[in-house]
């Protein structure tokens, strides 16, 4: 699992939770809050947690060397598909699995933070329908007798 997360080895799993978990965390959960305070749908997460993942993949090889995105294996893989082509989608779904690792996680906290800001609102906004129950939920208000 460590070989998905960082192929280039141990040291490079501090600059992998640095980069991808510190900072595109934070990236990730703004832009949660953001599509959330702006009533956007959640399902544009999706998009924006695998550009997150890619651009923290480009600098985690740019500053430490470390390549969550190894393109040339990439590139290769897409040459040998037409000789080869059930060897090269096996290696390439193991080239690109450091890249999904990444991304499921910055779409988790994206997600998290959307739900979070979403509940805000509408008990906030709606505060005579509706009332929160936790942290990530709300509920319909009790209604007493008139």
């Amino acid at each position: 699992m460590l070989e998905i997360i960082a192929p280039a080895g141990p040291s490079a799993l501090w600059s992998a939770l640095l980069l991808t978990g510190i900072f595109g965390g934070a990236a990730a959960y703004a832009a949660g809050q953001a599509l959330a305070q702006t009533w956007r749908p959640a399902h544009r997460l999706v998009f924006y947690s695998l550009l997150l993942a890619c651009a923290f993949g480009f600098l985690d090889y740019a500053l430490f060397a470390n390549p969550v995105i190894p393109g040339a294996r990439i590139v290769s893989d897409l040459a040998r598909l037409p000789a080869s082509p059930l060897v090269a989608l096996a290696d390439l779904a193991r080239a690109l699995a450091g890249l999904g690792v990444h991304c499921a996680y910055l779409l988790g906290v994206g997600l998290l933070a959307f739900r979070r800001t979403r509940v805000a609102q509408i008990a906030d906004q709606y505060y005579f329908a509706f009332e929160r129950k936790g942290l990530l939920s709300f509920a319909p208000r009790s209604q007493g007798t008139i």
